[in-house]
């Protein structure tokens, strides 16, 4: 069971990331604030694994601490929430957002998540009321290295074809501001795939 990788990074595209180990490379699926946060391609990095053995097939998750990853476990705690919706959700919302959101029981913030419908919704503000709180208190807070990633990949999360969404989240981080959020970048990019 691995508990962290530390590697290069040679491939950082919308939901995934791989890390060359010791000459093996790892694929991972990553969250928007992961991917957003990590070094420029062919630097190092540590990403903490989630792993999933399903119908014979490993998958491994990557979070930039132990808190990303708690916040992650949580979510798979909650019934009918698999590892591809708790990556959408950690993309959609920045992990402070989506724990307002559940504390708050925001449910119309909630489903606007691709794959989350009303009682998901509603079932995640139940079953994680008050119990998000000092996880996400324990994030890091450091900036998008790379906000062109954590626009595509949170693109993708919200159902948006993976072909195009490197493309339109660099054109959006191009035409933006350097210091905005990457609520307000996502929110450019829907506007401009929508109008493409």
């Amino acid at each position: 069971m691995f508990d962290f990788l530390t590697g290069v990074v040679v491939e950082n595209g919308p939901g995934e990331v791989v890390l060359q180990v010791n000459g093996a490379g790892y694929r991972l699926a990553v969250s928007a604030h992961t991917a957003g946060r990590l070094p420029a391609l062919g630097n190092e990095a540590t990403l903490h694994v989630y792993h999933l053995l399903r119908d014979d097939r490993l998958q491994f998750y990557g979070f930039l601490g132990r808190a990303e990853r708690a916040l992650f476990e949580r979510l798979l705690a909650v019934s009918k929430v698999g590892p591809t919706l708790a990556l959408a959700l950690l993309s959609a919302l920045e992990p402070g957002a989506l724990a307002s959101a559940v504390d708050n029981g925001d449910v119309s913030a909630l489903s606007k998540v691709k794959g989350v419908g009303k009682r998901t919704a509603e079932r995640l503000c139940v079953e994680l009321k008050d119990r998000l709180g000092p996880t996400v208190a324990e994030l890091p807070r450091s900036e998008l290295r790379d906000r062109g990633a954590a626009v595509a990949a949170a693109l993708v999360s919200l159902g948006y074809p993976r072909s195009r969404a490197a493309d339109v989240a660099q054109a959006v981080v191009d035409e933006s501001e350097k210091d905005a959020s990457l609520e307000v970048l996502v929110k450019r990019a829907l506007g401009h795939a929508g109008s493409a």
